[in-house]
C-alpha cells in the first residue's frame, strides 16, 4: 500500500486507443477512406493501441517508480539507498536445543538438528553455531540457527527432536523453548514507511534523539518494533526495547545484532568504534526484549461463505500485531490495549467474519494495561462457531 493513492496526470484523462486513433484520422486528407475496417483504419489502429499502452501503462508505471510513495521492488530499494538505508534482509530463527547423551561427546559446529517432516511438510533444519561437548551431567544447551531464513523457521517448543545425520551416543534432543526470530525480507510497505520517516524528518536532529534510536534499531533484520527508555539508569543512558517482526519479544541474537549495529561493538566498554551510531555522550546503553503481556481472546463466530476458522484467526492475529505496534510507547506514552479497539479490529479489519458475539480479552471485557518495558502478545484465540 502506498502512502498516498496514485492518480494519473490530468492530461491523460480520457486518453484511450480510440481517442488516439480518432486524432490520427483527423490529420489525414479528407479524400481518404477512414471507415472502420478499411485499409487506413487497419493501419492506424495498431499504432494507436501501442501508443495507448505506452501512455496508460509504461509511462504511468515510470511515474510511480520515480517517487518512494509509489515505487516497488528494486526501484524502492534505490530510493532507500538515496536516504541512507536498505531493505531488511530475511532473518533466520535462533534458539537453543537441549541434547542429552554420553559425557565427553563432541557435537561439531554446523551439525544439523531438525523438526521431523510430517503431513507433506518438509523438515525444518537448525545448525549449531559452535562446537559443543556434553558435560558430566549428560545434558547441554546448544545455540542453533535455522538453515533457511523466513517465518517458516519459527517453531514451538519440543519440536526439534531428530538429527540430520545421527551421532552414536546422543539419547535425547529437544528445544525446551520456542525458536524465534525468523522473518521474511522487509516488505515494500515497511520500507516505504521508513523512507517517509526519514524524508519527513529532514532538518531535524540525527544525533541520538529517540527517533534516531528507533530508526537505527529498525534497520536490523528481524526487528519489527522498538522504542526507547531514555535515562533509564541516570543521565547519558539509553535502553531500547525490541520486539521481533512476528510480534514477540526479540531473541538474544536479534538483541545482540541491534546492540552491535548501534554501539559499533559487542562490548559496552568499547566506546571508540568507528562504526558506532550512538552519540559520544551516551555511556550506558542496553538493548532488551520486553516482558510479554499475554492476551488471550475468545469469541463465538459466524463465518462468511468459504471462510475458515484458521483463516480468520490468522488474519485477526496479523491485524492485532499492527494495532499493538501503534500503541506501544506511541509518542512516548504507553497506551492500554483497548477492548473496544480489538473488538472493532475483528469486526472491521478481518475478512471471513459474518458476525460474532461474546468477545472477551483474557476472559473479560475491559482494557488491559501494560508498562513501557512490557509488550502485548497474542496468546490463544479460542473460537466456537454458530450458524
Amino acid at each position: 500500500m502506498s502512502l498516498v493513492e496514485f492518480k494519473q496526470p490530468e492530461w491523460l484523462d480520457g486518453v484511450t486507443a480510440r481517442s488516439i486513433e480518432e486524432n490520427m484520422m483527423k490529420n489525414l486528407p479528407l479524400d481518404i477512406d477512414k471507415t472502420e475496417g478499411g485499409i487506413v483504419w487497419d493501419l492506424t489502429m495498431p499504432t494507436a493501441l501501442e501508443k495507448a499502452e505506452m501512455l496508460q501503462f509504461y509511462l504511468q508505471n515510470t511515474f510511480r517508480q520515480m517517487f518512494p510513495m509509489w515505487a516497488t521492488g528494486r526501484w524502492l530499494d534505490q530510493h532507500a539507498h538515496d536516504v541512507g538505508i536498505s531493505r531488511r534482509e530475511a532473518n533466520k530463527a535462533y534458539g537453543h536445543v537441549t541434547v542429552e547423551g554420553k559425557a565427553g561427546l563432541v557435537i561439531p559446529q554446523g551439525f544439523v538438528f531438525a523438526v521431523p517432516s510430517s503431513d507433506g511438510v518438509a523438515s525444518i533444519d537448525f545448525k549449531t553455531l559452535s562446537d559443543a561437548t556434553i558435560p558430566e551431567s549428560g545434558s547441554i544447551d546448544i545455540e542453533v540457527q535455522a538453515v533457511e531464513a523466513g517465518t517458516a523457521s519459527n517453531v514451538v517448543n519440543d519440536t526439534v527432536t531428530i538429527m540430520r545425520s545421527p551421532i552414536t551416543g546422543i539419547t535425547k534432543i529437544t528445544n525446551k523453548e520456542a525458536i524465534t526470530g525468523g522473518a521474511e525480507a522487509e516488505s515494500d510497505d515497511s520500507l516505504r514507511e521508513r523512507i517517509d520517516e526519514i524524508n519527513a524528518g529532514r532538518g531535524g536532529s540525527y544525533t541520538g534523539n529517540n527517533a534516531d534510536y528507533v530508526r537505527w534499531a529498525k534497520e536490523v533484520a528481524g526487528v519489527g518494533y522498538a522504542h526507547t527508555i531514555p535515562c533509564y539508569n541516570g543521565p547519558n543512558s539509553v535502553k531500547i526495547v525490541v520486539a521481533d517482526a512476528n510480534g514477540v519479544p526479540a531473541n538474544d541474537q536479534i538483541l545482540k545484532n541491534v546492540f552491535r549495529h548501534i554501539w559499533g561493538s559487542d562490548s559496552l566498554d568499547d566506546r571508540k568504534s568507528m562504526e558506532r551510531l550512538a552519540p559520544v555522550g551516551v555511556i550506558d546503553f542496553a538493548v532488551v526484549a520486553p516482558t510479554a503481556v499475554m492476551i488471550n481472546y475468545s469469541f463465538k463466530l459466524k463465518l462468511t461463505s468459504g471462510a475458515t476458522v484458521d483463516g480468520v484467526k490468522a488474519r485477526f492475529k496479523a491485524a492485532l500485531l499492527s494495532y499493538y505496534q501503534s500503541i506501544a510507547a506511541g509518542d512516548g506514552e504507553v497506551q492500554p490495549v483497548r477492548y473496544n479497539k480489538t473488538y472493532a479490529t475483528l469486526a472491521d479489519d478481518v475478512t471471513g467474519v459474518a458476525d460474532f458475539e461474546d468477545f472477551k480479552m483474557n476472559g473479560d471485557i475491559r482494557n488491559i494495561d501494560f508498562e513501557e518495558h512490557e509488550y502485548p502478545v497474542t496468546g490463544e484465540i479460542e473460537v466456537t462457531t454458530y450458524e
